[in-house]
């Protein structure tokens, strides 16, 4: 897939963002690229007049305001998507370069889910109604947090998220429960929410048997690596962690690897439908798997992810030859590469 692209950049050259919804982050970690919003810099001023003050970092959900702090959890999850690649440190995530913008939902209830999608929704609005002067050109959102054995209808508001998130070109990738449950009748907050945008992710082995993490044929889209999965934690340090909290971001970062393929006709694509566009990435996701046997029939797509059969697919759904724009993909962002030691 690194053959094809990197990651960071579309074709167009605008800075590709994933949100990272958790319970906090330790953005002074020098392996992750996190976005500032440079139009409100913390003087207890909304200087760029979006509805958020100081929300310079990224924001704070939980109480309403633009601090992050530091957790573990969320840290993890950072370095999966986008662990800044080839700079002779840490990890390298699906993504070397992409930016990651932290939001931090707080106590979990449906009022602060509904807040925490409803930055990341406001910041793409920005951004297109700016024509990217303003706000984030945000393509994914990572949700490794929910509620066990919940029912959708229970929480209206909050899956109705998913589709409002979808209609500005973001699609959302969940974390269903780190138990064998079956979505499908048993429920999961937000895995087993309907929406078309929404990506819901098991977790998978290193020799492809799932992990202990529920199913569902018609609810769980597809597994991904969740096992022992070594990425950034707090404090520039390292670590592995082990949960379908670690397999959901290898899906948003894929998310986002897709949205960077060196393709003027897939950026057209983003740039006049991004709602239709956002359902095609998903596509390709589900249809470019691995089919494996622990998912046969007990998710959507049967499989394991597989983010290079899904660049392919892109490619070669909007026609873009995979060969000739390699060299082009490959440096969209500069890349530091280190002395060898000898």
């Amino acid at each position: 897939a690194w053959d094809i692209t990197r990651g960071g950049l579309t074709e167009g050259g605008d800075s590709i963002v994933v949100a990272i919804v958790d319970g906090g982050f330790d953005i002074t970690h020098p392996d992750i690229h996190f976005h500032k919003n440079y139009s409100d810099p913390p003087n207890a001023f909304d200087d760029d007049l979006n509805g958020y003050i100081d929300d310079y970092d990224g924001w704070n959900a939980g109480n309403n305001t633009g601090t992050i702090t530091s957790a573990s959890h969320g840290t993890h999850l950072c370095g999966i998507v986008g662990g800044i690649g080839n700079n002779s440190i840490g990890v390298a995530g699906v993504n070397w370069n992409v930016q990651i913008m932290p939001v931090i939902y707080g106590t979990l209830t449906d009022a602060n889910a509904i807040a925490s999608y409803t930055y990341v929704l406001d910041s793409k609005r920005e951004w297109l109604n700016s024509n990217g002067a303003k706000g984030a050109f945000i393509v994914a959102t990572n949700s490794s947090f929910g509620i066990d054995l919940q029912q959708p209808s229970a929480h209206p508001l909050w899956c109705a998220m998913y589709d409002s998130l979808g209609s500005v070109g973001i699609l959302s990738a969940a974390a269903t429960a780190n138990q064998n449950y079956n979505i499908d009748t048993q429920g999961d907050m937000p895995t087993a929410c309907p929406s078309n945008y929404l990506i819901t992710v098991t977790n998978t082995r290193a020799d492809d048997t799932k992990g202990t993490a529920g199913y569902g044929a018609t609810t769980i889209d597809l597994g991904a690596p969740g096992t022992n999965i070594y990425s950034t934690l707090p404090s520039n340090n390292y670590g592995t962690m082990t949960g379908t909290s670690m397999a959901t971001p290898h899906v948003a970062g894929a998310v986002a690897l897709i949205y960077s393929i060196p393709c003027a006709a897939f950026q057209t694509a983003v740039h006049n439908d991004p709602a239709g566009t956002a359902l095609l990435v998903k596509q390709f996701i589900l249809q470019g798997v691995d089919s494996v046997t622990d998912l046969i029939g007990t998710t959507v797509s049967n499989g394991r992810l597989n983010i290079y059969k899904s660049l392919m697919l892109a490619m070669s759904h909007f026609g873009c030859p995979v060969g000739v724009n390699e060299i082009s993909a490959n440096e969209k962002f500069p890349m530091t590469i280190s002395p060898n030691p000898s």
